[in-house]
C-alpha cells in the first residue's frame, strides 16, 4: 500500500501499472503520471481506465453537484478530466500515447508507453 501520487517504488520496477477507476480522486494527477514513468522500465505500458466526458453538461453536473455530494458521503472525489486531459498528462509525463478511446458510455482506455525498449529476458 502506498500513495499514488509518491509512488513507494525503485525506478525502472515494473512493466506495466494499472489504474483503474481512481484516479478522479487524485488531488494531484500529473503526480501520479510522473511516479508511473519514473516506476515503469523502458518500453513500460501505463493502462488507464477512468471515468470521463467532454460533454460540458455532464462535467458540469459531475463538478458541481454529484462530487461534492459524493463528498458529503465521505467518497473523497476530485475532478473527473476529460480525455485530452489525460493525453495531457500522460504526454507531459513524458509517455507516448498509444490508445485513447472511449468505451460503453463514460468509460475511457488508455494505454500509454515509456519510450525505450525492454530487454528480451524481461
Amino acid at each position: 500500500m502506498g500513495d499514488c501520487e509518491d509512488l513507494p517504488f525503485a525506478d525502472n520496477s515494473f512493466n506495466v501499472i494499472i489504474c483503474s477507476q481512481s484516479m478522479h480522486h487524485y488531488p494531484n494527477p500529473q503526480a501520479f503520471f510522473n511516479g508511473a514513468f519514473r516506476c515503469l522500465k523502458a518500453g513500460g505500458r501505463l493502462i488507464l481506465r477512468e471515468f470521463t466526458s467532454d460533454n460540458r453538461l455532464i462535467q458540469w453536473f459531475i463538478a458541481r453537484v454529484e462530487m461534492p455530494l459524493l463528498n458529503l458521503a465521505g467518497y473523497g472525489d476530485v475532478k473527473m478530466y476529460t480525455p485530452n486531459e489525460i493525453k495531457e498528462m500522460c504526454c507531459l509525463a513524458g509517455f507516448s500515447v498509444e490508445k485513447l478511446e472511449k468505451r460503453k458510455r463514460m468509460r475511457l482506455h488508455c494505454v500509454a508507453r515509456k519510450p525505450g525498449r525492454s530487454s528480451p529476458a524481461e
